[in-house]
């Protein structure tokens, strides 16, 4: 960030999630479409739990539905991240 702030450097990546709050703090900096990294972010249950994979499932489906989820990560520093269907 120092090198971009005294434009010694003209460009700086990581992971799509990180960068928001860095180019927050330098003005008329942008993020690029597309990227080289992408963090998911996943739900596991034992196998051969149906009842655990149907009571996750319904949650998710709810938590996106209600907007839970966008507001998560609205709040979290990232309102152009996609909720997954």
């Amino acid at each position: 960030m120092a090198l971009l702030h005294t434009d010694k450097a003209e460009a700086f990546a990581l992971s799509r999630d990180s960068l928001p709050p860095l180019a927050a703090q330098l003005p008329g900096s942008r993020i690029v479409d597309g990227g080289f990294q992408q963090t998911a972010i996943s739900i596991a249950v034992p196998k051969n739990r149906p009842t655990a994979l149907a009571y996750v499932t319904a949650f998710m489906q709810q938590a996106k539905a209600s907007g839970s989820v966008r507001r998560a990560l609205d709040k979290a520093g990232f309102p152009n991240e996609p909720v997954a269907p």
